[in-house]
């Protein structure tokens, strides 16, 4: 994920388990993100962005987790109508999800994160999402 964009920088998700823990995924000046979680577990994304040099309206988040360059699954976030540019970052919560189960499930999956100001695409970002089993 370590791309940005002169107006958007992502510098991390923090991913929210049910249990209360949490574990921070950092992305900005990174060359790979490696998202794990266990199969199974109920958790919810939080993304931290800084925004500079313009206003970026209608900015919105799309997701592709991809299994031998088949989408398993796709999601779409709106972040919100308005961001300016400031040095404290914003913050947005994903809805909670829960991994699939299984040792089918388990392994790496290849993904996508694709962000948008209104039309315009910003960028676009690979990571990967490990599901690994349950302890």
């Amino acid at each position: 994920m370590g791309k940005h964009h002169d107006d958007l920088d992502i510098v991390k998700f923090i991913v929210n388990f049910e249990d209360g823990s949490e574990k921070e995924v950092p992305v900005a000046s990174v060359d790979e993100v490696l998202v794990s979680i266990p199969e199974g577990t109920t958790y919810q994304m939080t993304i931290v962005f800084t925004v500079s040099n313009r206003t970026l309206k209608s900015l919105k988040y799309k997701q592709v987790v991809r299994k031998g360059g088949i989408p398993l699954k796709s999601k779409e976030l709106y972040l919100g109508d308005e961001f300016e540019p400031r040095e404290e970052p914003y913050t947005k919560q994903f809805e909670k999800d829960t991994t699939p189960s299984g040792f089918l499930y388990r392994g790496t999956f290849p993904s996508t994160s694709t962000y948008f100001a209104g039309e315009e695409e910003l960028f676009t970002s690979d990571w990967t999402l490990e599901v690994t089993k349950k302890a």
